[in-house]
């Protein structure tokens, strides 16, 4: 489920989310760090940043560290944001699982994709105070592995498909801007909008 009212540690203040938008663009493969090459696997998540412009077939900018976060899974979180946004069902079928999608949808009493996707973005608009509409997420950490308890989608993947095969889970914490890219969701909630992202039988799919 959505878990959109997770508080972060701390305020986002203005000029860290400045720095949230630079280095962006190329995919340098090392850094030098007190005279030292880094080569770029052993740097920690947020390091090669890179921006998906919506000119290049996304539905919205979405920057992410290309190194944890491939084209296709980018894909697949910008539609994510942009249904919500936008309230459009069907950019929420294309993104996420069905099995989570229909699971949601029932746990909400929502009929349809489009009054799932309206939901959502009215929770958000208690927070933004007005109506809105993403143009730019930003994936601001990236947490995989035993730190996560991913126990909960899991099943309801092997609920929907028994020989679903998972082979990869990621959680991450991502912020959306709107009006002009001048506001921030995370400065407006105080915490970031989480979701899992999973590839289930070679496929990216958000499960939240």
């Amino acid at each position: 489920m959505s878990k959109f009212f997770m508080k972060a540690a701390a305020v986002l203040s203005a000029a860290v989310l400045a720095v949230s938008f630079t280095g962006c663009g190329s995919k340098d493969s090392s850094s030098s760090s007190a005279g030292q090459d880094v080569k770029a696997e052993d740097m920690p998540y947020g390091a090669n940043m890179i921006k998906h412009l919506k000119d290049d077939g996304y539905e919205i900018t979405t920057e992410v560290d290309y190194r944890y976060i491939s084209e296709d899974e980018s894909k697949k979180i910008a539609k994510y944001i942009a249904a919500i946004g936008s309230s459009k069902g069907s950019l929420m079928e294309e993104s996420v699982y069905p099995g989570a999608l229909d699971y949601v949808m029932k746990a909400t009493g929502c009929a349809t994709a489009d009054d799932y996707a309206s939901m959502l973005h009215q929770q958000l608009m208690q927070f933004t105070g007005e109506e809105y509409e993403f143009e730019y997420t930003v994936t601001e950490a990236y947490a995989a592995g035993d730190s996560v308890d991913f126990s909960t989608y899991d099943k309801i993947v092997h609920d929907y498909d028994p020989d679903a095969e998972i082979t990869d889970r990621k959680k991450l914490s991502m912020d959306a801007l709107y009006d002009h890219t001048n506001k921030s969701i995370y400065v407006r909630m105080g915490g970031y909008i989480e979701i899992y992202l999973y590839t289930i039988n070679g496929v990216p799919y958000v499960l939240s």
